[in-house]
C-alpha cells in the first residue's frame, strides 16, 4: 500500500510525500531493494544527492549487480563531487556494459552514463536497453501522409522545456526565422505552460503551441497524428521531464532525436539524430542507431542577441581579484571529475596569481572541491565560485572578465561554451569519441579557433597552460574570436536557421522512402 501510495504522489509531483510514503514502506519491509530504489530515485529528484546516497548503498547490499543503482550512486556523487570510490563505481559500470548481464528490468540510467567515461559502444547499449524498457508490446507502423503539392511541411516539436531554459534560450532564433511560406510549426508542451515573458515568446515563436502536460500519453500521440505532424523534433530524448512513450508510439512518420540528449536513443521509432560532422563524424554511426543527419558547419544553435548591452561588469564586481589570471569554468558540477580537476590544479600550480571560477554547486560540492584543492595543495580559496544571476545576458557578460575558459571531460562544455564564446573568451576544450564529448569542439570549429580543441589529456592541459603564460597568444585568440563573431557560422542565425530547414526537408525525403508506413 505504501509503495503504490508513494508511486502516484511522485507521478503526481508530490516528491516530499512520496518521500514519506516510500520511507514507511522501507521501516516494513527494510529488504525489498525496490523500495530503496524508489527512495533513492525520489531524493535524487529532490536533488537531494546525500540523502539519496545511503538508498542505493542499501540497494547495492541486497543487489550487488544492480547496474541503475550502481548508476545513480555514481551520478549522485558527482553531484556533489564527492568522489570516493568513483573510479571503482564507473569500472563496475562499464564492466555490466561489456558482459551484457545487465538486464532490460535493471538498467543503467542512460543520461547519467554520459557524465562518465564510458565509451560510445557502452552507451550504445545502455540506450539500448533503456528503450527497450520503454518499448510498447508490438512494434508500431509509421503513419503516412500523402504530400500535399505546394503544401507546407509540418514540423513539430516537443519539449519539457518551453520556458527560461538553455535550450530555449538558444533556439528563440531559429524557431523564429523558420520560413513560414515552407514550413507549418508546432510545439507539443509536455509540462505546465510557462505563462511569463520568455513562455509568451516561445508560443508566439510556433504558428501553433499547444500545452499538453495534462494530457495522458495517448491523446498526445492521438492529437500529433490529427494534426498530420510530417517531422517530428524529441528535444528532450531520455532528460528529466520527459515523456519518452510519445516517440515510441510513432505519432509521426519522421521522428528525429535532437538537442535534448546528446547521444543516441538506442530506439528503432527514431529515425534520425540531428548532429553536425564534427560532433558525430561519419565513424561514430555505428553507434547510433538513429541515422546521422549532420548539418554542414555546427549543430548547436545560438542566438546572438544575448549579446549584453553596455560595459561587462568589473572583476570586482564579479567577486574576482583584479590581478589575477582566471581560469573559468560554469558547467554544473556533476561534469566535473577528478582526472580534469587534478589538471586543474596543476595549472594553478604552475601560473602565479591565477585563480579557478566555477559556478556556484550547493555547500556540500564547493567544501568538497576546496578539500580536494587543499590535498592538491592549493590554497582553497583560489576556488572562486559564482552565484547564478538571471538574465541570461547578465551571466554572458560576466565571463568577459575571464582570461581563459577550461572545460570539463568527456561531459564537455555545451550552452556554457556557446556563452563563452558569444562573450569573446578562449575556451580550451577536449574531444573524444563520443557525442557528448565533442559540442564544444564543434563550436570552435564555427568561429574559426580549431586550434583550441584537443585531443588527449596531456595535449589539453599543455595548451591551457601554455596559453596562460603567453599572453599575446591568448589576446590573438580572444581578438580572433571577437571578430569571428560577425561572419562566421556559430552565431550566424539566418544561416543556421536554413541549415535547419533543408535538414527537415532532406529527413522528409529520405523518411517518405522508407518501408513500414501504413495510414
Amino acid at each position: 500500500m505504501w509503495v503504490r501510495r508513494g508511486l502516484a504522489q511522485q507521478r503526481l509531483g508530490d516528491l516530499a510525500g512520496a518521500e514519506a510514503s516510500f520511507r514507511e514502506a522501507a521501516r516494513l519491509a527494510p529488504d525489498d531493494a525496490r523500495i530503496h530504489q524508489n527512495l533513492g530515485t525520489v531524493c535524487f529528484e529532490l536533488q537531494r544527492h546525500a540523502d539519496a546516497d545511503p538508498a542505493w548503498l542499501r540497494v547495492l547490499e541486497l543487489r550487488p549487480q544492480s547496474a541503475y543503482a550502481l548508476s545513480m550512486l555514481a551520478f549522485g556523487r558527482q553531484h556533489l563531487c564527492d568522489w570516493r570510490g568513483l573510479p571503482e563505481l564507473h569500472a563496475r559500470i562499464n564492466r555490466l556494459l561489456e558482459s551484457g548481464d545487465a538486464r532490460t528490468d535493471d538498467r543503467v540510467n542512460p543520461f547519467s552514463l554520459l557524465t562518465m567515461p564510458t565509451s560510445a559502444a557502452g552507451q550504445l547499449r545502455a540506450a539500448e536497453r533503456w528503450a527497450r524498457g520503454i518499448a510498447p508490446a508490438s512494434p508500431l507502423a509509421r503513419p503516412s501522409y500523402a504530400p500535399v503539392r505546394g503544401g507546407r511541411l509540418r514540423v513539430g516539436f516537443v519539449s519539457s522545456d518551453f520556458r527560461a531554459h538553455p535550450m530555449v534560450y538558444l533556439s528563440l532564433a531559429y524557431w523564429e526565422g523558420i520560413d513560414r511560406d515552407r514550413f507549418e510549426t508546432f510545439a507539443y508542451g509536455i509540462r505546465a505552460a510557462d505563462t511569463g515573458p520568455i513562455g509568451q515568446r516561445v508560443a508566439r515563436a510556433f504558428d501553433h503551441f499547444a500545452d499538453v502536460s495534462d494530457a495522458p500519453t495517448t491523446a498526445i500521440v492521438e492529437r500529433i497524428r490529427a494534426d498530420r505532424i510530417a517531422v517530428l523534433v524529441d528535444l528532450n530524448g531520455y532528460t528529466q521531464h520527459s515523456r519518452e512513450q510519445i516517440f515510441a508510439l510513432r505519432p509521426a512518420p519522421v521522428q528525429i532525436n535532437y538537442l535534448g540528449y546528446p547521444g543516441t536513443l538506442g530506439a528503432d521509432w527514431y529515425d534520425f539524430a540531428l548532429v553536425d560532422r564534427f560532433s558525430a563524424p561519419d565513424a561514430l554511426q555505428a553507434f547510433f542507431t538513429e541515422r546521422l543527419l549532420q548539418l554542414p558547419d555546427v549543430s548547436f544553435p545560438s542566438n546572438p542577441s544575448r549579446v549584453p548591452k553596455g560595459p561587462p561588469p568589473s572583476r570586482a564586481e564579479c567577486g574576482l581579484p583584479d590581478g589575477a589570471f582566471v581560469f573559468a569554468c560554469f558547467n554544473n558540477a556533476f561534469k566535473i571529475l577528478p582526472d580534469v580537476f587534478a589538471a586543474w590544479m596543476r595549472l594553478l600550480g604552475a601560473v602565479e596569481a591565477s585563480v579557478l571560477w566555477l559556478l556556484e554547486a550547493g555547500a556540500d560540492a564547493e567544501a568538497n572541491l576546496r578539500r580536494e584543492a587543499q590535498a592538491a595543495g592549493i590554497d582553497p580559496a583560489r576556488l572562486v565560485f559564482a552565484p547564478r544571476v538571471s538574465p541570461v545576458e547578465r551571466h554572458v557578460a560576466r565571463i568577459a572578465a575571464a582570461d581563459l575558459v577550461v572545460d570539463s571531460f568527456p561531459y564537455g562544455a555545451h550552452t556554457t561554451a556557446n556563452d563563452a564564446l558569444l562573450a569573446g573568451v578562449p575556451l580550451v576544450t577536449r574531444s573524444g569519441e563520443t557525442l557528448v564529448s565533442r559540442i564544444a569542439g564543434s563550436q570552435l570549429h564555427a568561429i574559426g579557433a580549431p586550434e583550441l580543441v584537443t585531443s588527449d589529456p596531456s595535449a589539453y592541459e599543455a595548451l591551457a597552460r601554455r596559453l596562460a603564460q603567453s599572453p599575446d597568444a591568448l589576446h590573438r585568440f580572444r581578438a580572433r574570436i571577437t571578430a569571428n563573431r560577425a561572419s562566421f557560422p556559430l552565431f550566424d542565425a539566418a544561416r543556421f536557421t536554413r541549415e535547419i530547414e533543408e535538414a527537415l526537408v532532406r529527413a522528409w525525403t529520405a523518411g517518405e522512402l522508407r518501408p513500414n508506413k501504413v495510414d
